[in-house]
């Protein structure tokens, strides 16, 4: 048995910029936030990271409760943002893989930067927060858990460890769509599968040295196979 801790933009569900719109409505509701916001790619970066640099770039000091108000608002809104139907949410090779991930006893949790609440919204919208519940709510680690991606690694196993399902780090293994996912997992000591369904291309994550690189969870299966046959 092993713990897949999964990333959501991007590897669960296609990036289709809904998050972003969200977020930089948010800000149009901060008044100290004047200018363009900055433009750089959200990939693999927590909820909180995005928000202090676009307020650092803004000139507005990010204090933790104007960091909290941003991202309420970034949460409402994104519940008020329509999604499409679940199916073209969800990247290739889902829900299918996450099926024969669990029928054959794997537990299904979440590394993510996205704080808990826009977690939620957007699995729902994708109709795949049932594979990743324990006792109701969403398991695993969420951008408010840390200052940095690598920080979700223990949180995530403690998390589980609490639910009734301690694993070891070789045990375990994050499924992410870009380089700062396989940097989270080998600072935390875990296995790491790259997934190209997001804004990186395989050949740019190859680089960054991932345990296993798929083009698509359509390819799930050689994941399943080298997780049950003890990883790297």
């Amino acid at each position: 048995m092993a713990l897949l801790l999964f990333d959501i933009d991007g590897t669960l569900l296609r990036p289709f910029g809904i998050g972003r719109k969200a977020f930089l409505g948010a800000l149009a509701e901060l008044p100290e936030a004047h200018g363009t916001p900055p433009d750089f790619p959200y990939d693999g970066l927590l909820d909180g990271e995005i928000a202090r640099a676009t307020l650092r770039a803004l000139g507005v000091p990010p204090t933790p409760e104007r960091l909290s108000r941003l991202l309420e608002a970034y949460a409402a809104r994104l519940e008020e943002e329509p999604f499409p139907p679940p199916e073209e949410c969800r990247c290739a090779g889902l829900p299918a893989f996450l099926e024969a991930a669990r029928s054959r006893g794997h537990l299904l949790a979440l590394l993510t930067g996205n704080v808990r609440r826009g977690a939620e919204v957007k699995l729902r919208a994708a109709a795949l927060d049932g594979y990743f519940r324990s006792g109701g709510e969403l398991l695993g680690a969420f951008g408010e858990d840390g200052a940095r991606r690598k920080d979700l690694v223990d949180v995530a196993l403690d998390r589980c460890a609490a639910a009734g399902r301690r694993f070891s780090r070789e045990e375990a293994w994050v499924v992410g769509d870009s380089p700062r996912d396989v940097e989270a997992a080998r600072a935390g000591g875990v296995h790491c599968a790259a997934v190209a369904t997001g804004h990186t291309p395989a050949s740019l994550l190859r680089r960054s040295e991932p345990d296993l690189c798929l083009g698509s969870l359509r390819e799930g299966e050689a994941l399943l196979q080298a997780i049950e046959g003890g990883g790297r």
